[in-house]
């Protein structure tokens, strides 16, 4: 039996930030693995225009291709339609039944969890590991933890993680304006995004 975590997302692109969340979730919760796991079409951001599949995907495959606890999966990217955090866990559950998971989510998701698509499923099918970063109200937090339990009875791990703001909106941001990305993305994947354009378009 494993202890799978599982960091789901965009990746566009993959950032530092990312990788600091899945080590210290992985080190503090003591997982055997790490599945990076790129969404193909997140219902929550309809609204944007992602980077296709294949780049998002090859980004988040060099920057962790160094580091053994961490798994690229394209899990979701081989499902049509919007993918959904519940039916992912659903079917890794029936496919795996020897495998226990946990979902790694910011500590302020957890504060939209509800609105997801079948939020109890979700609850009910893994351990919730909420990153906590520096500056964030841990008062809040925890009360909000308190309500998921006794609504759902949810197992839920806060993570801490030391002090990284990072966002792929910022990163998309300074590669149109020509800066430098300043090690907020692995070495391979910043170049990566000048070899192949991306992000030059807002």
């Amino acid at each position: 039996m494993a202890r799978i975590g599982i960091l789901g997302g965009t990746f566009d692109p993959v950032h530092m930030g990312h990788l600091q969340m899945a080590e210290d979730a992985y080190r503090q919760a003591g997982l055997d693995l790490v599945l990076f796991m790129p969404s193909r079409k997140p219902p929550h951001k309809r609204d944007r225009n992602i980077t296709s599949e294949e780049h998002r995907a090859a980004m988040v495959r060099l920057a962790i291709e160094d580091i053994p606890q961490f798994i690229y999966s394209d899990y979701e990217l081989q499902r049509e339609g919007m993918t959904y955090t519940a039916d992912t866990l659903r079917n890794l559950q029936e496919e795996h039944p020897e495998n226990t998971y946990s979902f790694i989510l910011g500590g302020d998701s957890l504060f939209q969890l509800e609105d997801w698509y079948h939020p109890e499923e979700i609850m009910r099918r893994a351990e919730i590991l909420a990153v906590s970063r520096y500056g964030m109200a841990q008062e809040q937090i925890a009360q909000k933890i308190d309500a998921l339990r006794e609504q759902y009875g949810a197992r839920i791990q806060i993570v801490e993680m030391s002090r990284l703001d990072i966002s792929s909106s910022e990163i998309r941001d300074r590669v149109r304006k020509g800066k430098a990305l300043e090690d907020m993305v692995p070495y391979g994947v910043e170049r990566y995004i000048r070899d192949h354009s991306l992000y030059l378009e807002p």
